[in-house]
């Protein structure tokens, strides 16, 4: 049994839903484990109320961060007092934090470098061609954002955006190859066809009926396919792409490489995602 009392410091995971969230069974898992007097909490809230929800929260004194999930990355951009560099050049945030003075709101973006650990654990004792590979991001939310910067600051020749909403997706392409001018980075169509790693970053997979994001005709065997979903772990696209004979990354290994990054801005630095790792079956 999870016991909260007046000295528990509470993390909420912000999402619209939120029941797809992961997060606060693997973090009081971890919680528990340590006798770390700390909860992460699942709070619904709307995106019309969640400027003021944020603010609200962060002004408790035994709230110690935010957890952001869809649909609310982008906005807290806004919600917050200092956003970092990658969240401004993605244009979204999933963790929010108090700086040093106790007072200032800094948000920052992980879920980037959590796909990227997720990613090298996935092509351990393998060869990924860098400067000559090419990738495709479906969706430019907060989680396609994060990947698609994420990807072209580790220097992937060329980097896809596919998203139905045409002018969001222009904006981030126009921000990433004005700051990474050695990638090139384009408007794509929903096909893996010709790349070497496709990634889905958008709610479809959550779930069971829900049609693949994109077509996997004419894939490349040796092509990665990764899926940022939480909710469902092996989504029809996985499914798909395996039988395919393709490698792929599931979501929750995404989540597992991001626990200790939020840690760290939460205040316990140093901690490896294999203490998450064992947890797995939680």
């Amino acid at each position: 049994m999870l016991e909260i009392s007046g000295t528990t410091r509470i993390f909420p995971v912000i999402g619209w839903p939120v029941e797809q969230v992961k997060a606060p069974a693997l973090f009081n898992a971890y919680f528990k484990r340590h006798d770390i007097d700390a909860r992460v909490v699942p709070l619904k809230i709307a995106p019309a109320s969640y400027i003021a929800a944020v603010r609200l929260l962060m002004a408790a004194e035994n709230v110690g961060g935010i957890l952001v999930s869809i649909p609310h990355k982008p906005m807290s951009v806004e919600a917050v007092d200092q956003p970092t560099s990658r969240a401004v050049l993605a244009g979204a945030c999933n963790a929010i934090y108090k700086g040093a003075d106790g007072h200032t709101l800094i948000g920052d973006l992980i879920d980037g470098e959590g796909f990227i650990r997720a990613f090298d654990r996935t092509c351990a004792g393998t060869r990924f061609d860098w400067p000559h590979a090419r990738a495709l991001v479906v969706g430019s939310g907060g989680v396609g954002c994060a990947v698609a910067a994420a990807l072209a600051a580790r220097g992937i020749g060329h980097v896809a955006i596919y998203d139905t909403r045409i002018e969001q997706a222009e904006a981030l392409r126009q921000r990433l190859q004005k700051t990474f001018s050695t990638t090139e980075v384009s408007i794509g169509t929903p096909s893996a066809e010709g790349y070497d790693l496709v990634v889905n970053s958008t709610p479809l997979g959550m779930a069971e009926d829900d049609p693949l994001p994109f077509d996997l005709n004419g894939i490349k065997s040796s092509c990665i396919v990764a899926d940022c979903g939480m909710k469902i772990e092996m989504t029809r696209l996985l499914v798909e792409a395996q039988r395919q004979g393709c490698r792929i990354q599931k979501g929750r290994e995404m989540m597992i490489e991001q626990a200790p990054l939020y840690l760290e801005l939460f205040g316990w630095p140093g901690v490896s995602s294999d203490a998450f790792r064992a947890l797995e079956a939680i």
